[in-house]
């Protein structure tokens, strides 16, 4: 076995038995969420644990909810995996948390493969564990909802994107994230696609024009867009077959609709406080990174001794990148009257991933401590995992109150 993969084994191990112990306490404890919206998710997963398989795509609202009969809100992807857990016998209260939790150590692998493009080894191994410590990180550590699988489906789509100007086979990668992604939120695979572009761009940039391989990046994004075409059609095909109705022209009618619904009379007035609103959202969730990159922005990428006039340019085009995807996220939902910190999740871990490799390459006793604990790779990541996990579960077992910035509705 060679050095690398036996580092891959490890580190398998080691993810293994972090999330063997947190299934583990999720079910002797029989965790709830107090976020509603993982409530619903998880009682909806555990009433289809129940049902044929083929009624999965079609799931209903529970008794007592703020709506009735079929669930609509979003396609039926979420539900998949925790009802899936739930079959195969962990407890159906709890498959939703721990799919999540599933989600979660995917996305950190995923991330610090990902991270290679623009960061070194210590940088991009560092990432894994500064990004469980964001604000951002501990507001959403344990749910049933959307936001970490979305994140981890954009990823993988980007990962795919960056292998296959090498080995084109990869685009299968990016044609299953952003799939996956639509049969988890459907309309929210919009943002991501514009993000796929970007990055191809940003990688182009980075490399230099000469650079072989983009153009099965932009071969592989269109096919993943017909996979998605494909998708829809599918879903629509089976999900008539389970209930005898359309599902794409109901959810599509429903999410604009109510993202339409004015919310004030200052029509231009409500789309900058919108705008404030996202981007005090954007500073506080990745914070302190989410500084270290506004800086770096302003001041232009930080110049080491030993850098050349294409690392530099590379650097630059990676600031690019994040703030760009900042801006796509912020100005889309920006658009919308609701508002909600969820809405743009995937920007607050670009940004904080961002801003970290800034932080590192700019901030001496950082880069010194970081490397100091990567002595204890693979097994850090998942240790601060666990711990994360841990805190977060004490917390809630002592009613600690959650950190929020202002609501919605103000």
């Amino acid at each position: 076995m060679t050095e690398r993969g036996g580092a891959a084994g490890r580190e398998a191990l080691c993810w293994a038995a972090a999330l063997a112990l947190v299934f583990a306490v999720l079910a002797v404890r029989g965790y709830r969420a107090r976020d509603p919206d993982s409530r619903l998710h998880a009682e909806i997963t555990a009433r289809l644990a129940r049902e044929p398989v083929s009624r999965w795509i079609a799931p209903t609202m529970p008794p007592g909810w703020y709506l009735s009969g079929l669930f609509r809100e979003h396609p039926a992807g979420i539900f998949a995996l925790p009802a899936l857990l739930a079959r195969l016998g962990y407890p159906a209260d709890q498959a939703a948390y721990a799919a999540n939790a599933l989600y979660q150590a995917l996305t950190l692998v995923v991330l610090q493969r990902l991270a290679l493009a623009w960061a070194d080894g210590l940088e991009a191994r560092s990432l894994g564990w500064l990004v469980q410590l964001l604000p951002i990180a501990f507001t959403y550590r344990v749910r049933a909802n959307h936001e970490q699988a979305v994140l981890l489906a954009l990823l993988v789509a980007l990962l795919g994107l960056e292998r296959s100007r090498t080995r084109p086979a990869w685009a299968l990668l990016t044609a299953a994230g952003l799939v996956g992604l639509l049969l988890v939120k459907g309309l929210f695979v919009l943002p991501a696609l514009v993000v796929c572009g970007l990055w191809i761009l940003a990688r182009r940039a980075a490399l230099g024009p000469g650079a072989p391989g983009f153009r099965w990046c932009w071969a592989g994004l269109a096919g993943a867009t017909a996979a998605m075409g494909v998708a829809v059609l599918a879903y629509e095909h089976l999900y008539r077959q389970a209930t005898g109705e359309p599902f794409w022209s109901f959810y599509a009618g429903r999410q604009l609709g109510v993202a339409a619904v004015p919310q004030s009379a200052e029509y231009l007035g409500q789309k900058a406080y919108n705008l404030v609103w996202y981007l005090g959202r954007i500073l506080w969730f990745p914070f302190p990174w989410s500084v270290a990159l506004l800086v770096a922005l302003v001041r232009g990428p930080a110049r080491r001794g030993s850098e050349t006039a294409a690392s530099v340019r590379a650097a630059r085009a990676g600031l690019l990148f994040a703030a760009s995807v900042a801006a796509v996220y912020v100005l889309a939902f920006s658009l919308s009257d609701r508002r909600a910190d969820r809405y743009i999740f995937p920007a607050y871990f670009v940004v904080g991933a961002a801003g970290g490799v800034v932080a590192l390459r700019t901030i001496g006793a950082l880069r010194g401590w970081c490397a100091r604990l990567d002595r204890f790779a693979p097994a850090l990541v998942p240790a601060v995992f666990v711990l994360a996990f841990a805190l977060h579960f004490v917390g809630g077992l002592i009613g600690l109150p959650t950190v929020k910035l202002w609501a919605p509705d103000r």
